[in-house]
């Protein structure tokens, strides 16, 4: 589904992704994991088109997308989640969700002013789909409250509500586990599963190894930028490359 060939971006003399390769299996679950620093996000941002690679290529689906606007590689079948967790706070949980269908709307301005038959019928399948979502994710019972009211785990899930808004075909989780306690990584691991059972890929950057150990299929080892080692996690656990590069320490913590 997702090819990267050689992909490399330099910032003036920094080399922050450096001629990484890798194949990403339709209907798999693909780890990316490397220190602080070794370029995760940053291929993450190549991937969904925040920047443009100096060299390589990103070929989704048979089709070369590096340097394609976010908005279009979102309409290709791309979506994404972020580090920091970036929802629209004053507005409710179900409007958060009805944002991610924009992309895949077909109403446009004269519809929306006039509000014509069209953009009714269009809004309340909108509305049904996202609703739909929130059941599945285990917050329809909070669509009606403000997303800054919610826990820190809900808010987590609900950012990967609103990225599976669009229909994905690919869906890129940026550290979804960062700031949950133990029984929130518990419910993360199985919704990125039930994800996955939906027929939907799923590229997972992730610094709780227990976590990125127990969902994937194979994973991806960055440090400084270079690919160290590819495989599945039993070989990953045990490769030299990769425990040095974690300073010796044990990746099943």
């Amino acid at each position: 589904m997702l090819k990267l060939n050689d992909v490399t971006i330099k910032f003036g003399g920094l080399t922050a992704v450096n001629q990484v390769s890798a194949e990403i299996a339709k209907g798999s679950i693909f780890g990316l994991i490397g220190p602080n620093g070794a370029g995760k996000t940053t291929l993450f941002n190549i991937i969904s088109g925040v920047y443009a690679p100096t060299s390589g290529s990103v070929i989704f689906n048979g089709k070369e997308i590096q340097g394609t606007a976010p908005y279009k590689i979102n309409q290709l079948g791309i979506s994404r989640t972020y580090q920091n967790i970036n929802l629209f706070k004053k507005m409710s949980v179900l409007e958060n969700v009805k944002v991610g269908c924009h992309s895949i709307s077909n109403a446009g301005l004269f519809d929306a002013i006039l509000r014509t038959k069209n953009q009714k019928k269009e809004e309340k399948l909108i509305e049904e789909k996202s609703l739909e979502i929130l059941e599945f994710m285990d917050l329809k019972d909070k669509a009606y409250y403000k997303a800054s009211n919610l826990s820190y785990g809900e808010q987590r899930r609900l950012e990967i509500s609103r990225a599976l808004a669009s229909d994905p075909q690919l869906i890129l989780l940026d550290e979804p586990a960062a700031g949950m306690n133990g029984r929130e990584k518990e419910e993360l691991s199985e919704t990125i599963r039930k994800i996955n059972e939906r027929g939907i890929t799923v590229l997972l950057v992730e610094h709780d190894m227990k976590l990125v150990m127990n969902v994937t299929d194979i994973i991806c080892v960055l440090n400084y930028g270079k690919k160290i080692a590819l495989g599945e996690p039993a070989y990953i656990q045990s490769h030299p490359d990769v425990i040095e590069a974690y300073l010796g320490g044990d990746l099943n913590d």
